[in-house]
C-alpha cells in the first residue's frame, strides 16, 4: 500500500462535511480550495458529493443492509417527528455515507493499491426497545413484551416502546413516597412519560428511579445512572431534580441531556432549552442553553457545545465531534451489547468526527470508522478487536 497521510484525508473529509452543513470556517474554505486545486479528480469527486441523486445511489451501494428500506424508514420517521427535520435527517444519512464513506474510500483508492479487509461478518444486532420495570411492591414487568400495566398509585399505558404513567391524587394520610425503577439493558432503549407529563428518553445500560406519584412531594425527585434526555413539564411550585451519583440537576421546565454512567471518569449535563442548576457538594453552577457541565474529580467545568452532538442518540444516528475511538467504542458497546479489546494503547486515542448510523449492521459501522482513521477491526463472537492498520 502506498504511504497515505491519513490525518490529511481525515481533515479534508471533516471540512467537506462542514461545507455541506454550512458550517465551514474561513480556514476550512482555504484548505478546501487548496485540495480542489491539487487535481481534477478532486474536483470531480467534490461535484459528485454535492449531487443528491448520486448521494442516494452511493448510500445504496455502501450499506449492505436494505438500503431502500432504510431510506424509507428515515423519511417516515422524519415526517412523523416534524417535517422540518427532514432536511437535517437527510443530511445525516448523506454525511455518514458520502463524507466518511464514499469520499474517503475514493481518496484511499486513488492513493492505495490494495484494500485491507475490515471485519469478519458476525451477527451482532443494534439495540432495540427493551426495558424492565420494577414497581415499589417488587413486581417486575418486561415492558417490551407487555401492554397495559396497573399499578397501585398510577396507571401505566405501555406500547412496547414507550410507557406512560398517569398520576392520581393520593388519599388523605398517604404520604410515603414509593419508587418505581426502570432498567434499560445493554442493547436497549426506551421512552417513558412520568406522571407529571415529563418525557424521558433512556439510553442503553441506564437505570431511572422515580416516584409512583409526585402528589405528596415538594419536589419531583428522580435518580439516574446512565444516560437520559429529559423534556421537563413546567411547574414552578415543584422543581424537577435529577439526582446522579455525585451531583444533582435542578430545573423548573426545560430540556437537557444527562450522561452519568457508573465507571466513567466524567459525567456531562448538556442544556438544550431553559435553565438548569448543577448542585455539587453545596456549590451551585447555572447552565444556559448551549452549555455543558463536565463533572470530573469533584469539579464542575462549563463550556459551550453543539447540543446536537449530545442528543442525536435519541434518533437514527450517533454524532461524534472529535471523540476518541475509546469513547466511541464505549458507546457502541452499550448499544450493540458487545465487548471491546484493544490490541495496544495507542489505538484508543484516534479521533473521529461525523455521523454513524444507529440501526446499521456492526460491520457497516466499523467500516465507516476504519475508512477515516488508521485503525481496523476484527470481530470474534461478541468481541470487537481494535488494532492499527
Amino acid at each position: 500500500m502506498k504511504n497515505i497521510n491519513n490525518t490529511y484525508l481525515y481533515d479534508i473529509a471533516a471540512i467537506i462535511l462542514a461545507y455541506l452543513r454550512d458550517e465551514v470556517d474561513e480556514e476550512g474554505q482555504r484548505k478546501l480550495k487548496v485540495w480542489l486545486e491539487e487535481s481534477d479528480s478532486h474536483k470531480t469527486l467534490f461535484a459528485r458529493i454535492q449531487d443528491e441523486k448520486m448521494q442516494y445511489e452511493d448510500i445504496q451501494k455502501i450499506l449492505s443492509y436494505d438500503a431502500g428500506g432504510a431510506w424509507q424508514v428515515v423519511q417516515q420517521k422524519a415526517a412523523r417527528r416534524r417535517r422540518k427535520r427532514l432536511t437535517r435527517v437527510y443530511r445525516v444519512a448523506v454525511s455518514v455515507v458520502i463524507i466518511f464513506g464514499v469520499a474517503i474510500a475514493f481518496l484511499l483508492r486513488e492513493e492505495a493499491t490494495t484494500v485491507v479487509p475490515v471485519v469478519k461478518v458476525e451477527e451482532i444486532t443494534p439495540g432495540r426497545s427493551m426495558a424492565k420495570l420494577t414497581v415499589a411492591s417488587g413486581d417486575v414487568y418486561h415492558l417490551d413484551s407487555l401492554h397495559q400495566v396497573d399499578l397501585i398509585t398510577s396507571l401505566a399505558e405501555n406500547n412496547g416502546k414507550e410507557v406512560v404513567f398517569i398520576d392520581r391524587q393520593l388519599e388523605e394520610g398517604e404520604r410515603e413516597i414509593k419508587y418505581n425503577k426502570v432498567e434499560i439493558p445493554r442493547g436497549g432503549e426506551y421512552q417513558i412519560v412520568l406522571g407529571d407529563g415529563t418525557r424521558v428518553y433512556l439510553n442503553a445500560q441506564t437505570e431511572l428511579r422515580f416516584p409512583e406519584s409526585f402528589a405528596s412531594s415538594e419536589q419531583r425527585l428522580v435518580y439516574l445512572s446512565g444516560e437520559a434526555y429529559f423534556e421537563v413539564t413546567k411547574n414552578p411550585s415543584k422543581p424537577f431534580v435529577v439526582q446522579c451519583k455525585d451531583y444533582a440537576v435542578k430545573v423548573l421546565g426545560t430540556s437537557f441531556n444527562v450522561n452519568s454512567y457508573e465507571g466513567d471518569e466524567t459525567s456531562k449535563t448538556t442544556l438544550a432549552t431553559g435553565k438548569v442548576e448543577i448542585d455539587m457538594d453545596g456549590k451551585q453552577t447555572i447552565l444556559n442553553p448551549g452549555q455543558q457541565a463536565i463533572i470530573k474529580n469533584g469539579e464542575v467545568n462549563v463550556k459551550e457545545v453543539d447540543v446536537e452532538v449530545y442528543t442525536t442518540w435519541m434518533f437514527d444516528n450517533f454524532r461524534f465531534q472529535s471523540e476518541s475511538i475509546q469513547e466511541i467504542m464505549t458507546k457502541l458497546s452499550r448499544w450493540y451489547a458487545i465487548d471491546v479489546f484493544y490490541m495496544n494503547e495507542s489505538v484508543r486515542n484516534y479521533h473521529f468526527t461525523g455521523y454513524l448510523p444507529r440501526y446499521a449492521k456492526i460491520a457497516d459501522v466499523l467500516e465507516l470508522l476504519s475508512l477515516t482513521t488508521n485503525i481496523k477491526f476484527d470481530v470474534e463472537g461478541k468481541t470487537v478487536i481494535v488494532m492499527e492498520k
